[in-house]
C-alpha cells in the first residue's frame, strides 16, 4: 500500500485516510513540518489514494488492422486467428478504500509522474513552464497558471489535485493569484500547499485551508529510510541522530561530515577554510549555517547537562551566544562571518569542528 511508504507519520497518515474515507475532502490544505519529513511525499501518496480506481489495469491486445483492397502491394491476409482464450475473470477490488492499490490505471500513471489530473506545482516545472533558468522563486505566472488548469474537468479522475512545493517559494503576488481558487474551488479540485514554515504564508491563505501537520521522524524511522536510501547500516544511525528527525538536516550533515575530513586534523585555520566551503547561493548559505547552528546548540547542551564548575560556565555562555547568533541568522547578514563566529567560540568552550557532524561514542563524555 502507498501510504506503508510514509514512515515515522503514523498519527499524520491516519488523518489521512480518515478523510478519503469521508468523501469530504478540504479544498485547501497546508501540509506543514520541519524539512526532511515526508510532507511531499505524503502529498504524493494522498493523491495517488484519492483517485484510485481499485481495480486492477489490464492492456487490451490491439486488433490488427484489416488489408486494404485496393493496396496492390498489401501484405498477404494473415492466417486465420486461433480461437480467442477464454475470458479471465476481472481483478479483485483492492479493499483498502483509504489507501492507493498501486495496479490500477490512475496509480500507474500517478507513479510514472504522468497522471493528468495530478499537477506538481514548483521550480522545476516553473522553469520548463517558462523556458528559463530555475530560481529560487514561484512567480506570479505560475501560479496564475495553475489556477487556469483548476477551471478544467478532470481527464481521467473524480479529482483534480494540484501540488505546490515548497509553497514558502511563492512571491506574494503568487500567494495572492490563488486566493480565489482556494475561495472558490472548482468542484473536485484540492489544492494542497507543503511549507516548512507557516509563518511564510499569507494570513488569508492560512484561514482558508486545513492545517496537516508533520512531526519530526523518530530516530529508527529516519534510519530506516536513510538505509533504503542506500546507506550502510552504521553511516544511516549517524546520519539519523545528527538529522534529528528530518532527512533533510541528516543529508547536510552527511555533506558536512565530507568537508570536514577533507581538512587536515589540527589545522588551525579549519574554521575558516571548512565556512569558505558555504554555498554563493544566500538562500542555501542560510539553510546550512542554520543547520550547523542547531548542531553546535545540541552538542552545547549535550556537554552541558554532563559539565561542572568552570565547564559548565563556558558552556552557558556558550548557549547564550549560539542562540544570539541563530536568531541573527534569520536577517540579511553575512552568514560565513557569523558561523566563523560560531565556530571559534565553539573551540573555545571544548567543542570541536569535526564533533559537530560525529555524534558522541557511548560511553564518552
Amino acid at each position: 500500500m502507498s501510504f506503508s511508504n510514509i514512515l515515522g507519520q503514523d498519527k499524520t497518515v491516519k488523518r489521512l485516510r480518515a478523510l478519503i474515507l469521508s468523501g469530504r475532502v478540504p479544498p485547501a490544505m497546508i501540509f506543514h513540518g520541519a524539512p526532511g519529513t515526508g510532507k511531499f511525499l505524503a502529498a504524493l501518496e494522498f493523491a495517488k489514494a484519492l483517485n484510485c480506481s481499485h481495480t486492477a489495469h489490464r492492456e487490451k491486445p490491439a486488433a490488427p488492422a484489416a488489408p486494404d483492397p485496393d493496396d496492390l502491394f498489401a501484405a498477404a491476409a494473415p492466417e486465420p486467428a486461433p480461437a480467442p482464450a477464454p475470458e479471465q475473470a476481472p481483478a479483485p477490488a483492492h479493499t483498502d478504500l483509504s489507501d492507493s492499490c498501486g495496479a490500477c490505471l490512475s496509480c500507474l500513471q500517478a507513479a510514472s509522474g504522468a497522471h493528468p489530473d495530478i499537477r506538481i506545482v514548483d521550480t522545476e516545472m516553473q522553469a520548463a513552464f517558462l523556458d528559463e533558468a530555475e530560481t529560487t522563486n514561484l512567480k506570479i505566472d505560475t501560479l496564475r497558471e495553475m489556477t487556469r488548469w483548476a477551471q478544467q474537468k478532470p481527464m481521467l479522475s473524480a479529482w483534480k489535485v494540484f501540488i505546490v512545493r515548497d509553497a514558502e517559494a511563492m512571491v506574494t503576488g503568487a500567494q495572492n493569484a490563488i486566493l480565489k481558487t482556494l475561495e472558490e474551488p472548482p468542484p473536485g479540485t484540492v489544492v494542497i500547499l507543503t511549507v516548512s514554515r507557516k509563518t511564510a504564508l499569507l494570513s488569508t491563505i492560512l484561514s482558508r485551508s486545513c492545517m496537516i501537520e508533520f512531526g519530526l521522524l523518530p530516530r529508527q524511522a529516519a534510519r530506516s529510510l536513510l538505509e533504503a536510501q542506500g546507506a550502510d547500516a552504521s553511516e544511516a544511525a549517524a546520519l539519523a541522530a545528527l538529522g534529528g528527525g528530518s532527512l533533510e538536516k541528516s543529508a547536510e550533515a552527511g555533506a558536512f561530515l565530507k568537508r570536514v575530513s577533507a581538512l587536515r586534523p589540527g589545522d588551525p585555520s579549519k574554521a575558516f577554510k571548512f565556512t569558505a566551503g558555504l554555498p554563493r547561493d544566500s538562500h542555501k548559505a542560510r539553510e546550512e549555517v542554520r543547520t550547523l547552528l542547531d548542531l553546535l546548540l545540541a552538542r552545547a547542551r549535550e556537554d552541558w547537562r554532563a559539565a561542572e564548575g568552570p565547564d559548565k560556565s563556558r558552556l552557558t555562555a556558550l548557549l547564550r551566544r549560539t542562540l544570539d547568533l541563530r536568531r541573527m541568522a534569520d536577517r540579511n547578514v553575512s552568514y560565513a562571518l557569523l558561523l566563523e563566529t560560531a565556530l571559534l567560540e565553539g573551540e573555545r568552550a571544548g567543542i570541536k569542528l569535526e564533533d559537530l557532524v560525529r555524534p558522541r561514542q557511548p560511553g564518552r563524555g
